[in-house]
């Protein structure tokens, strides 16, 4: 596809029309977005870029106010959909039609299950894959000003053009190594993850809960309700209502008077004065919580020096496999994984219930690998420190049954 071309901007609902139409009629396209979220709740669409096999194109969802036909084809399960780090732009289509797609091809996904490092830029999955270079210069565009340049355009542009030419190298590859059913239970889990995403228990995430008590807990779990509520119906950034700490620091002293709740660092802001009897209303309503009815603390695990070797030696082991089977590690496992799994085989290897790594392609690659040795059934060994693989797993021959 030629670079000397006119640069087609779709501004009117019956431009849109038309892109569409072309895109249903070749059954595939590529397509990324702009967007703005620093001020907002919900993200500011401002640009998405859309390419087929036969065209590409700009559309301006600041001058076309219904996107609706647009989400209607991402979201058509006939439609393949290419896209490189989907999540913020899926988490975008989400929030304007409260749907995802039933499918999509993630190049940064299905690279990593074939040898490329994970997570890898658009950039350089480029150069590796169909060696494109990508420009750069507006990084720090403000997409919601207008007119756009003919430039700002060419560089978002470069977000889609190439997608297709690497999905397309990316499926002979999972051809090539038979992994084709991997790459479909990946994406399918990654947009079950995203489709089920609650917004609404985003307050478990909070940093310093463990250090509440029940009731504590139930008093952060009103207050972030109550400031998620108010952010979407302001359409602002949850930060700029009260920031985490502070919201914690309120369940934590759990004040009983304006001036017990004013005392408070950082709490003396014109916004926050002005909604303290709402503060204490969603304080008052928490101390009336039968205690039994009250929120428990997330599972804690301890983790001693001894659970550190472990996972040291499992993560070892988990680099060699994922370098066996030319595949990036972080796409393989995690520490969390690790642990998950450590947690699995000391509580008596619950079947009901496996870790995620001995699961789907995952147990094929390290999952009785892992458990071998975690069980000490085979051993590792440093081969030579300065190789891409140092270690060696050996079988250990001498094993004493347990008794």
């Amino acid at each position: 596809m030629s670079d000397d071309f006119q640069i087609p901007l779709v501004t009117t609902s019956v431009e849109l029309d038309h892109l569409m139409a072309h895109v249903r009629s070749r059954g595939r396209f590529a397509f990324d977005t702009e967007f703005v979220s620093e001020d907002t709740y919900e993200p500011v669409l401002c640009l998405v870029q859309v390419a087929t096999d036969e065209q590409l194109a700009v559309i301006d969802p600041l001058a076309i106010h219904d996107m609706n036909p647009f989400w209607d084809v991402v979201t058509d399960p006939a439609i393949e959909v290419v896209m490189h780090a989907a999540g913020e732009d899926l988490r975008i289509c989400r929030f304007q039609t409260g749907r995802v797609p039933a499918k999509i091809f993630d190049v940064q996904i299905v690279a990593g299950l074939v040898g490329f490092s994970y997570p890898l830029s658009l950039g350089n999955l480029a150069a590796q894959t169909v060696q494109a270079i990508l420009s750069g210069g507006e990084t720090r565009t403000d997409w919601r000003r207008r007119p756009l340049s003919s430039g700002q355009l060419r560089y978002a542009l470069d977000d889609v053009r190439y997608l297709l030419d690497i999905a397309d190298q990316l499926k002979e590859q999972l051809k090539q190594m038979g992994r084709e059913a991997w790459a479909e239970t990946e994406l399918a889990s990654f947009l079950g993850d995203i489709a089920s995403r609650n917004e609404d228990d985003r307050w478990r995430k909070l940093s310093g809960l463990h250090t509440l008590n029940r009731r504590g807990l139930e008093i952060a779990r009103r207050i972030a309700e109550w400031r998620q509520h108010d952010a979407k119906r302001t359409n602002r950034p949850l930060r700029n209502l009260l920031r985490d700490d502070l919201l914690v620091a309120i369940a934590k002293r759990q004040p009983t008077s304006r001036r017990d709740l004013e005392a408070l660092r950082d709490f003396n802001r014109p916004h926050l004065i002005a909604r303290s009897e709402d503060f204490l209303s969603l304080i008052e309503e928490a101390q009336a919580v039968p205690a039994d009815q009250l929120p428990e603390h997330a599972e804690r695990h301890e983790e001693g020096p001894g659970l550190a070797m472990v996972i040291s030696l499992l993560a070892a082991t988990l680099s060699r496999c994922a370098i066996e089977h030319k595949i990036a590690v972080s796409m393989v496992g995690t520490s969390s994984d690790l642990k998950e799994l450590v947690r699995w085989h000391i509580d008596c290897e619950n079947q009901d219930h496996l870790p995620r790594i001995l699961t789907d392609w995952r147990a094929e690659v390290c999952g009785k690998t892992l458990l071998d040795v975690l069980s000490g059934k085979r051993s590792l060994r440093v081969v030579d420190p300065e190789a891409d693989v140092p270690v060696a797993l050996d079988p250990i021959t001498n094993v004493e049954s347990k008794s």
